[in-house]
């Protein structure tokens, strides 16, 4: 790793631009700390044994070998890979891709990346929040193993969703009706009835942020629990 700032590689899979917007809004307050190279910015092609840190956006489609190659040789050659986004970390709305949808209906199988590849971290969100990724460097560089436990976590679940939340937490008993679900779900697919949260199954995209934001699923992870 190197002793300056960390030299970050962003590579974008495939998905809806929000989270590459996150991190582009997240970078002015990470500039005293790290070198992002994202496309944006880019004049060149990246050279992936330069970087530090690969932060990885977007779901793997397991019908296209091009980019499963290309998640191999990330792995292969970053000193750490993160999965930022709830498409990268879980594979969010892409696990509700069919095919047969122009430019490439060849497209039918979308997955985490951590289905591919080992993952170090995931930040998951749709998108995640630019602070989200701002903790997590300030976290990452102080070595802040406690701090970075919810990320590491994460990066060995392969799904979770609003389903999850009403199953270990709500019909468990553990909900404190602390209503952080509900603000967090990006799609409304979270209501709070008498202070316990009801899920509108149409509308949950499986992104899995409810599940994260919750202090009590957040605590459960974080202490072991499994998934």
């Amino acid at each position: 790793m190197s002793m300056g700032k960390l030299k970050v590689l962003h590579v974008d899979i495939g998905g809806c631009e929000g989270c590459n917007v996150s991190i582009i809004r997240a970078y002015p307050k990470l500039m005293d700390l790290i070198e992002l190279d994202i496309s944006y910015l880019r004049k060149e092609e990246y050279k992936l044994d330069e970087y530090d840190v690969a932060i990885i956006t977007g779901g793997a489609c397991m019908n296209e070998p091009r980019i499963l190659e290309e998640l191999k040789e990330i792995r292969e050659k970053a000193h750490t890979v993160v999965a930022f986004g709830s498409c990268a970390t879980f594979s969010g709305i892409l696990r509700f891709c069919r095919g047969g949808q122009e430019p490439r209906a060849d497209h039918r199988n979308f997955q985490p990346i951590n289905s591919v590849i080992k993952v170090d971290y995931s930040i998951p969100g749709c998108p995640p929040t630019p602070q989200m990724l701002q903790s997590f460097f300030k976290f990452y560089i102080n070595g802040d193993e406690k701090r970075l436990r919810l990320f590491k976590v994460s990066a060995d679940i392969k799904k979770l969703s609003g389903f999850d939340l009403i199953d270990d937490i709500v019909l468990t008993g553990l909900c404190i009706g602390c209503g952080a679900c509900e603000l967090s779900c990006p799609t409304n697919a979270i209501k709070l009835i008498d202070k316990r949260p009801n899920l509108v199954q149409e509308k949950c995209i499986r992104c899995g942020t409810c599940y994260i934001r919750c202090p009590r699923a957040s605590q459960i992870l974080c202490m072991g629990g499994a998934k």
